[in-house]
């Protein structure tokens, strides 16, 4: 649709500066401008990489993902989705085997299950945001409401999402996650200081 409306818009003013000739100057600088936009406007089928970028690096960059949960339906429904988004993901039966999961692989995005048996969903929160990685925790839950939200957020996680998992929901949540994840602002970085929550 945008590259439509680019091109139609190219040729109505590549015609109407081929109708006043007197303008040469105006017209070769909007002809290097438009050519400019022409060549920046990704192509159907070809990955694009960031401005200034190495060309080896893509802006498809992979992620990791942990997934706390035990029903065989959740761990389904997760690796279909990461599979289809290019996310390499791991599962841990308990809280100590994603710690150490996150830890090892560096993961950004950890998925939890409220209805684990290991030990009550604030203190796994907790646990899995902790430093040294502070991974984003997102608690999947069968209810969710805007109470649940703030205690998730207020205990060290990122968000909360309803089960049965939905892959747009998942999909915008584990972007959203990870852009959060490598902004300066969760570092410090912004402020001048550490790490450490104020």
């Amino acid at each position: 649709m945008i590259v439509r409306r680019f091109n139609r818009t190219a040729t109505r003013v590549r015609e109407e500066l081929g109708r006043q000739p007197q303008r040469g100057m105006l017209r070769r600088a909007l002809n290097a401008l438009l050519s400019t936009l022409a060549a920046w406007r990704p192509r159907k089928g070809r990955r694009t990489t960031r401005p200034g970028a190495r060309a080896e690096q893509s802006s498809v960059l992979p992620v990791t993902i942990v997934g706390l949960m035990r029903s065989k339906e959740d761990r389904g429904l997760l690796a279909g989705i990461c599979g289809r988004s290019g996310w390499q993901v791991i599962f841990a039966d308990t809280c100590r085997d994603a710690k150490a999961a996150i830890d090892k692989a560096k993961a950004p995005v950890v998925f939890c299950d409220r209805e684990l048996p290991e030990m009550e969903w604030r203190k796994m929160v907790a646990r899995l945001a902790a430093p040294p990685h502070r991974a984003c925790v997102i608690l999947l839950s069968g209810a969710v409401d805007t109470y649940l939200w703030n205690e998730v957020v207020r205990g060290g996680g990122y968000d909360v999402l309803s089960k049965p998992l939905r892959e747009d929901e998942v999909v915008h949540a584990v972007r959203l996650a990870r852009s959060y994840w490598n902004s300066p602002a969760r570092t410090g970085v912004l402020l001048g200081g550490s790490s450490q929550p104020p």
